[in-house]
């Protein structure tokens, strides 16, 4: 049985309040007059959407499971092996497989069900984790034990996200599909917050064995879930020549918009600096602010704190009217956050400023994802998600680049390289590409 997707014009794509993208280097249509709403949808026609709740609810098990793991697998590594080197090798373990396997989740998620997809990834991910649980209490973990479950759970982020991104545009109305993104990203940066305080929690009273089997738990959660999604917009699926054919398409795709392309850049840049802030996390807060696995959760629910905070203001609003000042202004104050976070002494001081980098990359990754749903055909939807995913390996592949580079320059020097690489070339992109510089998102 084919998986549905969107009917309409395979280029159209709506917004909450139908916005349409505009810049000066576009010129393709967007929203048939048929499906623009007059009225507008609110934030509250997106709340009581039965199935974008089933969805968002998928999103917190999923999400907090993951967080959980983010926080056990780092702490734990860190404690086996006092070794920055090791975190890095844990970077690698994950960013690798989710490059690799990202390219071929995209092309899947437009042949195959992507609810399979989604069970799938859950399998992939937790199943793992429940073998970490087994052998730590067991008392026969090995730090590479770790590493391979971290290429475990990179395979299984790179499935589901792709899966994720692809089918929401499926379940809901096109009306609130922006309002959606962003409620299902505060979910999502909800997760960020529970599941550091819960990781923390249980790490600190109950030990890692049973860290892992609560985060297992809660992907065998959003795996129930999904059993229960069911796409409500439906056309035929388009037939494919081959694999290769499908790459070349979606390269077409995204060397055609400029905006699309550039997005995708930005993506992995700013998703280097922000895997490198998470990554080497464990390793401040024994040396840096001298905590506990406690004081790591609440470091952690910081971050996820102000991403819900900024997620929760862009589906509130409806989106940004001015997208590329937008992404640039936010991606300089995230930069910049970083900078000044990783110059701190102590927890006090350290936690205003990792709400507010919080904030603004959740402003920026919220938009981010608005613009690529807007102007991506639906039958390559997949595939250019899949290239959004293997954008956002800049987040595995930056807890390689910040633990090597604290074994030189130290924790503090490893976070500041990378965010002033991140300021630099935002700057850059703000100084020779006017066209990116305007572009809008203008009401219709």
């Amino acid at each position: 049985m084919r998986e549905p997707v969107p009917t309409g014009t395979p280029g159209a794509v709506g917004m909450g309040s139908q916005w349409r993208l505009w810049s000066e280097f576009s010129g393709q249509a967007h929203e048939s007059s048929k499906s623009r709403n007059p009225e507008g949808a609110s934030f509250y026609d997106a709340l009581r959407n039965s199935p974008l709740q089933r969805f968002v609810t998928a999103t917190l098990f999923w999400g907090t499971g993951h967080q959980l793991i983010n926080v056990a697998q780092g702490y734990l590594l860190f404690e086996l092996t006092d070794s920055t080197l090791w975190l890095a090798a844990l970077g690698a373990a994950v960013g690798i497989p989710n490059v690799v396997v990202g390219v071929m989740a995209g092309v899947l998620a437009d042949r195959i069900p992507r609810t399979r997809l989604l069970k799938i990834g859950s399998v992939i991910a937790g199943l793992p984790m429940l073998a970490i649980a087994v052998l730590y209490e067991t008392d026969n973990l090995e730090p590479w034990h770790l590493v391979i479950a971290g290429a475990f759970q990179g395979s299984g982020l790179a499935i589901d996200w792709i899966s994720r991104l692809s089918l929401l545009p499926d379940i809901v109305d096109k009306r609130i599909l922006v309002r959606s993104i962003s409620l299902d990203q505060s979910v999502f940066n909800g997760a960020r917050v529970a599941g550091p305080v819960i990781g923390g929690f249980v790490l600190a009273t109950f030990g890692a064995s049973a860290a892992y089997g609560v985060a297992a738990g809660l992907l065998g959660l959003s795996f129930i879930v999904y059993t229960t999604l069911k796409p409500v917009t439906q056309i035929a699926r388009a037939s494919h020549a081959g694999i290769v054919q499908d790459l070349a398409e979606v390269v077409r795709v995204i060397r055609s918009n400029p905006i699309l392309r550039m997005n995708l850049m930005f993506t992995f840049v700013n998703a280097l600096t922000l895997g490198g802030l998470v990554f080497i996390l464990p390793a401040f807060a024994k040396n840096v602010f001298n905590t506990d696995e406690t004081g790591l959760g609440i470091l952690f629910a910081a971050v996820g704190t102000g991403a819900v905070a900024g997620a929760m203001t862009m589906s509130w609003t409806g989106g940004i009217r001015r997208a590329g000042p937008a992404l640039l202004v936010t991606d300089l104050l995230f930069g910049g956050f970083v900078i000044v976070w990783a110059q701190t002494g102590n927890m006090l001081t350290a936690l205003p400023f990792a709400f507010l980098l919080g904030y603004f990359n959740s402003v920026h990754v919220a938009l981010g994802i608005s613009v690529i749903q807007f102007n991506v055909p639906a039958e390559v939807r997949g595939r250019v998600i899949g290239a959004y995913e293997i954008a956002w390996s800049g987040f595995p592949l930056g807890g390689l680049a910040s633990g090597s580079l604290a074994a030189i320059f130290g924790l503090r020097g490893s976070l500041t390289i990378l965010a002033v690489g991140l300021i630099v070339f935002t700057l850059v992109v703000a100084t020779v590409s006017s066209k990116f510089r305007n572009s809008r998102i203008d009401s219709d």
